[in-house]
């Protein structure tokens, strides 16, 4: 019979020796193709030792897989446990101290580790709403991440996007865009509840917000509305204005207004985000422009960028997304009488108007 000694000897007869499922010796202990640790394989699985290591037994299918990764020379390097049952009492798995391979008759073996495989055991391991893995962790197709299928769901993981889990129609709506490769980019946060009810999944350039009435849909990581502005024909002002809203709640709200008349004129213009819940996010801008009667009409011209952050934008980013953009002027010749004053008062009346709560915040009154 093949010579078992050490440490694999003990871990051998501690297992039951020949009686055990090893069954008996198939090789001499062995050195490792490495030169680390030492070995022997038995009728029923292998023993492998080093000294940080110790003495692990690892068999069946996960044998197979870690022997098909390239043994103690694969990204797994050697086993940290013996083949071990699942807390859920269906599976089979080896940690190895570069991963770990998970098994169940149903999925196979399947290889995850990394920030993926820490990611999903601060889930819950396979008691976790993913379940078990369904494909060993692999590169993305566009080159920059690494992934794992689970039954319930997905990680993904890029040096700069860290470790997210997707799934559920969140996560077939994303696949049915592209996956990485989509507008949406990598996830840079988990699935979570919704701020107007629902789930949503951030991604680096958009999110995806998922209700039980509406299903899974996709909204940018920039939300860009704009208008053309315009005032009764006896009293000729006009032009447009433009608000960007991103994900962090930083807002530029910028535009450009014209007196084409010959009174000179003050205006004051409200500017209203109202978002599907009846909360509006205001913006105000209150300027004089000459008309001809002015001579040389030095300032026949209004052009502003005004910038800035507001939490509330960013908390809450799924009612941002679906605003639509309001807005009110208010211009009287000068001669009759001034508007300053007015903006506050006009934003906070027609957020009342459009919104069944009224305004949230003034955000920019400049």
């Amino acid at each position: 019979m093949p010579s078992v000694i050490g440490a694999i000897r003990d871990k051998w007869l501690a297992l039951g020796g020949g009686a055990s499922f090893l069954g008996e010796p198939l090789t001499d202990e062995l050195a490792t193709p490495d030169g680390v640790g030492r070995f022997n394989h038995f009728q029923g699985g292998s023993i492998y030792w080093t000294p940080t290591t110790g003495a692990q037994e690892v068999g069946g299918a996960i044998r197979d897989k870690w022997a098909a990764m390239g043994w103690e020379r694969s990204m797994l390097r050697y086993p940290l446990t013996d083949e071990s049952p699942t807390p859920d009492g269906v599976g089979r798995f080896n940690h190895f101290e570069g991963g770990s391979i998970y098994f169940t008759p149903r999925t196979g073996a399947q290889e995850v580790g990394g920030a993926i495989r820490d990611k999903w055991a601060a889930m819950g391991w396979e008691r976790s709403m993913l379940q078990y893995p369904l494909t060993d962790e692999s590169p993305t197709p566009d080159g920059v991440g690494h992934f794992n299928h689970f039954e319930g769901g997905s990680i993904y993981w890029t040096p700069t996007t860290g470790a997210h889990e997707v799934g559920g129609a969140i996560r077939d709506k994303w696949a049915a865009m592209g996956w990485e490769r989509s507008s949406l980019g990598y996830p840079i946060s988990d699935e979570m509840d919704a701020s107007g009810g629902g789930r949503v999944s951030n991604f680096e350039h958009g999110s995806i917000n998922w209700t039980a009435s509406g299903g899974a849909v996709s909204s940018p990581q920039v939300v860009h509305l704009s208008a053309q502005i315009s005032t009764p024909d006896w009293l000729p002002v006009g032009g447009s204005v433009d608000v960007v809203v991103n994900r962090l709640g930083q807002f530029t709200f910028s535009g450009h207004m014209h007196n084409s008349g010959f009174p000179n004129v003050h205006f004051a213009l409200a500017v209203v985000l109202m978002t599907p819940s009846g909360v509006g996010y205001g913006f105000g801008r209150d300027h004089g422009l000459d008309g001809t009667v002015t001579i040389l009409g030095r300032n026949r011209d209004d052009d502003w960028v005004d910038t800035g952050t507001n939490t509330q934008l960013s908390d809450n980013w799924d009612q941002v997304t679906q605003a639509r953009l309001h807005w009110r002027l208010v211009a009287f010749d000068t001669l009759s009488r001034g508007v300053q004053g007015m903006i506050e008062d006009l934003v906070k009346q027609l957020a009342q108007e459009l919104g069944k709560a009224g305004i949230a915040a003034v955000i920019a009154l400049l």
